[in-house]
């Protein structure tokens, strides 16, 4: 035998049982811990030598190795191997095809040759039935949050594969990485977890896993982090007023969980060196530092009083310094006086919106009318399809009865003016009494059956003078009880005539006239097509589907 490689094999021996090194000790790649079912390898190692043993050169040597696992009892009952059993040898190793829960227990290997014999250390192997692996007997790897971990899978360098054959599973469920390292950039609290890399390799026509396991532990991250000045910061302005009293306090945060331990601080202020104990005359002074402790750290304030601001104090840096073992930080303030109240900054803006929301409510009110009759003749409906009125307005004249020339005037306007438009122009269908009803007949009845036949009633009002003989009352009464009373209908007034004093008018009538359903002729403005006249006739009337677009006829007469 060759004494410089017994020599070297003994030497190592020795040098790991001088320092301490205990048979058995488990290291990652002599203490496999393996689901029921997995394939694993057992390796033959000199004590604790890092190197394999090579077979060809222990063979040259004449040395074998044999096998034997621990009983219970202590002990060695040397292991049957071969292709026919479930356990084979290569070399300096044995692998299990699969491992099988009562596989659990010691191993060790033995070099021996006719004058020497080496015992290899105890190798331990776990075999768990199910997937409490990650609960017990793993490998524990930790780091923290924000930073990267590389997971590696091991035990794979003794076989051949490609990367894919390689897959990484977290928990035993989620498929989370394919190839020998899976790199975490950045972890968070819920990357912790199991993380078992799978490489699944074939003997003898049946597919077996290899797998090792690592329990993943994220901690908190807690950088180290260096005294500093919370406030004030650079060029810090404060509103004061003369004459006034003002603390302003310098705070620093000087100790975190894992600040320096040994890093002295002091706070303080800078000004013009004028600075005494607030016992004194001074208008300013610094009163003593305090200590508070918020959120595991330690935060000094130091307080500058201004006993009595005064003009000198305005717009100068007063500075506020903290010195460290570490470093320095400084902030200053600076006292401007702060602007009058002024009451005109405060009422303009809300007079301003006062305004606009009015001139917009004004709007809206004024050009309301316009605004739904633009979406009339858009949307094109009809509010009179299928309510059984045969006409879209009743015409009730009062006449003045004062001239025969405001007569005829009147019963123009109201037999031909207005119908020439309402009819002819917008397609609307009006019942004048006049007209429309044949003589002959209880005019009683023919007056209440022509009005529950309309939807609005237009009265046309050419004067306040209007009495019980007048021949239209009950034309009058009957119009107002139907739309007054019973809400059948609604009614139009026209002012045709100015009138002067409504208290003389029946008291029914006077409410009209007060509402917003009354409307003013104004015989040289209200003649165009287009005046406010007629558009507000046209938005008390029912929605209808008529000849509204030639309302667009801006500016031409009606006469």
């Amino acid at each position: 035998m060759d004494l410089k490689y017994l020599a070297l094999i003994i030497s190592i021996c020795f040098a790991g049982s001088s320092k301490g090194t205990r048979i058995g000790q488990c290291l990652f790649f002599s203490c496999p811990n393996v689901l029921e079912g997995e394939h694993v390898q057992l390796k033959c190692r000199l004590c604790n030598g890092s190197t394999p043993l090579d077979m060809n050169d222990l063979q040259a040597h004449g040395y074998n190795i044999t096998w034997f696992k621990y009983t219970p009892q202590g002990d060695r009952v040397k292991l049957k191997l071969g292709k026919e059993f479930r356990i084979t040898s290569d070399g300096t190793s044995i692998g299990f095809w699969p491992a099988m829960i009562n596989d659990t227990g010691k191993y060790s290997c033995s070099l021996f040759n006719m004058t020497h014999h080496i015992i290899h250390e105890d190798v331990s192997l776990v075999v768990s039935k199910n997937e409490e692996l990650c609960l017990n007997n793993v490998h524990h790897v930790s780091g923290y949050s924000g930073s990267s971990i590389t997971l590696e899978c091991p035990k794979i360098e003794y076989y051949n594969y490609h990367k894919e054959d390689i897959v990484w599973l977290k928990d035993f469920k989620e498929k989370v990485y394919t190839g020998t390292q899976y790199t975490i950039p950045s972890l968070e609290e819920k990357s912790a977890g199991c993380y078992t890399c799978v490489l699944s390799i074939e003997n003898d026509g049946i597919q077996y896993n290899i797998t090792e396991t690592r329990r993943l532990t994220v901690d908190e991250n807690f950088e180290l982090l260096l005294p500093k000045l919370i406030y004030p910061q650079s060029h810090t302005k404060i509103d004061v007023e003369l004459g006034k009293y003002k603390i302003i306090e310098c705070q620093a945060v000087v100790d975190y969980k894992t600040s320096p331990k040994d890093d002295n601080c002091m706070l303080y202020w800078i000004f013009d060196n004028n600075f005494g104990n607030c016992n004194g005359t001074n208008t300013i002074c610094e009163d003593p530092e305090r200590v508070v402790t918020e959120d595991n750290r330690k935060i000094i304030i130091r307080p500058l009083v201004f006993k009595r601001i005064e003009g000198e104090h305005l717009n100068k840096s007063f500075h506020c310094a903290l010195v460290c073992t570490s470093g320095q930080d400084i902030g200053d303030v600076i006292l401007v006086e702060k602007e009058k109240y002024n009451i005109g900054k405060v009422l303009c803006p809300i007079i301003l919106t006062m305004a606009i929301f009015i001139v917009v409510a004004v709007m809206c009110i004024k050009l309301k009318i316009y605004f739904v009759l633009c979406l009339r003749d858009l949307t094109g409906r009809d509010e009179t399809l299928g309510d059984s009125k045969e006409y879209d307005a009743y015409v009730l004249l009062l006449k003045s009865g004062k001239t025969l020339d405001s007569a005829e005037e009147e019963q123009r306007f109201a037999l031909e003016l207005l119908p020439a438009v309402l009819e002819q122009r917008f397609g609307y269908r009006l019942c004048i009494f006049e007209r429309d009803v044949p003589p002959g007949g209880a005019c009683v009845e023919n007056v209440l059956s022509n009005i529950n036949k309309c939807r609005r009633l237009i009265i046309i009002l050419c004067d306040e003078s209007v009495t019980e003989k007048d021949s239209t009352i009950y034309e009058l009464m009957t119009g107002l009880h139907q739309a007054l009373v019973e809400s059948v209908i609604k009614i139009i007034l026209i002012e045709y005539n100015p009138i002067r004093n409504i208290t003389v008018l029946p008291e029914s009538l006077q409410l009209v006239l007060r509402s917003n359903r009354a409307v003013k002729w104004k015989k040289s403005m209200s003649l165009s097509h287009n005046s406010y006249f007629w558009k507000k006739i046209r938005y008390l009337m029912p929605t209808k589907r008529g000849k509204s677009f030639q309302f667009s006829q801006h500016g031409r007469s009606i006469y």
